[in-house]
């Protein structure tokens, strides 16, 4: 009896790993059996926008003949102010993206399958690719270079450049700019010159936009040959720079310490928006910093007998921006403190000799003085006519 229950125990547990063995087997081939073909009609669009490119597909015929499963696409370009790969999942037809024009626009675009008509897994087709390759038009060395943009005080910006290497004597270049919100890309509204030549640009707060892309373009133009095109992507917060600040106040107080304030920059750039820089040093000692968000800053214990020396700075915090560009240093201002003995003998030394120096020639002066009138009497009186009486 024991062994009839041991061989149906053996006959149940063989037939469970069939009918498992069997249903994973079954699960494979529907999952290998399962596909999608990429997308269609890929396309990369430029609408005259300096580098803010449109891209465009259709969804493969094949998908009328899919049931039960949501249909997405899986977009990859290549940033190149990133450099990597960026990936978007959307149900859409289009997406706009940043491309510097000046190198290769890379594109890759897939069908994406989710649901029962995949087991519940991420199908994903062959990708469809498109390459756009820049414009080779003109040396390379044509193209500007030192190529910089400050936005001063939040209140205006000026971009200025350097002329390329191999650049005619006559040749001139002229910058292009969009944000969105414009409707066609414009010229510079005032260049800054330079012997005649544009070498920048002055922008008004009116033509900026912040927290989006602000897309450059500069090229030129030459009666002998074409000049290439520089591009470039800005976002202006990130280039504020604040005016110079001035230290109102530098006083010691009574605990042993040195208290410096000041006032926020002029301009239009929120003070919740600012962070400082106070640089300080004793003497001939290497300077130290710190990097605060008050407009004040003490000195605690301090040694009385030492100048103490300040100079502040400050820039955009990283809650407003994302900004490497500090305002010009403040003058420096020291606090004098009491000098030390060496300082106090060095003067008195100086004193005395300058002392003994003027009583010296107070005495020969005043010794050539006697020796005058004793010698001479009456020098003043022999050119003198009488009065007649």
């Amino acid at each position: 009896l024991f062994l009839v229950h041991f061989n149906s125990y053996c006959r149940y547990i063989a037939v469970s790993l069939i009918i498992s063995m069997y249903w994973k087997a079954c699960m494979a081939s529907n999952k290998i059996a399962v596909s999608v073909d990429p997308p269609t009609n890929l396309q990369i669009l430029d609408p005259g926008y300096l580098g803010h490119l449109h891209i465009t597909w259709q969804p493969p015929a094949s998908l009328e003949n899919v049931k039960n499963c949501s249909v997405r696409f899986q977009l990859q370009y290549f940033s190149t102010s990133e450099g990597r790969w960026v990936t978007i999942r959307t149900k859409n037809f289009n997406y706009s993206a940043q491309f510097d024009l000046g190198k290769e626009v890379q594109v890759k675009i897939q069908t994406l399958l989710r649901g029962q008509c995949s087991n519940g897994t991420d199908v994903l087709s062959l990708p469809a690719e498109k390459t756009v390759l820049p414009s080779r038009n003109g040396s390379s060395e044509s193209k500007i270079k030192d190529f910089r943009c400050i936005f001063y005080y939040r209140e205006y910006m000026e971009c200025t450049w350097v002329k390329g290497n191999e650049v005619q004597p006559q040749s001139e270049y002229f910058l292009f700019y969009w944000h969105n919100g414009m409707d066609q890309a414009m010229e510079c509204p005032k260049y800054i010159k330079s012997n005649g030549f544009n070498v920048g640009c002055n922008f008004s707060s009116k033509e900026l936009v912040e927290f989006a892309e602000f897309n450059i373009c500069v090229n030129g133009s030459s009666a002998k040959s074409p000049m290439r095109a520089a591009y470039f992507t800005l976002k202006p917060q990130n280039l504020v720079k604040p005016a110079a600040l001035e230290i109102l106040n530098l006083t010691a107080t009574d605990n042993e310490k040195i208290l410096l304030e000041w006032t926020p920059p002029t301009g239009k750039i929120p003070k919740h928006c600012l962070e400082y820089e106070v640089q300080y040093g004793r003497e001939d000692r290497e300077w130290m910093n710190h990097i605060i968000k008050e407009t004040t800053f003490a000195i605690v214990s301090i040694d009385q007998s030492e100048k103490h020396c300040f100079r502040l700075r400050s820039r955009m915090n990283m809650f407003c921006a994302d900004s490497e560009v500090w305002s010009d240093w403040s003058n420096i201002q020291c606090f004098p403190g009491v000098m030390k003995e060496k300082d106090t003998a060095s003067e008195a030394v100086l004193f005395s000799v300058l002392a003994a120096t003027t009583i010296v020639l107070f005495t020969v002066f005043l010794c050539l003085l006697i020796r005058k009138r004793i010698f001479c009497p009456g020098v003043h009186f022999e050119n003198k006519k009488k009065l007649p009486l």
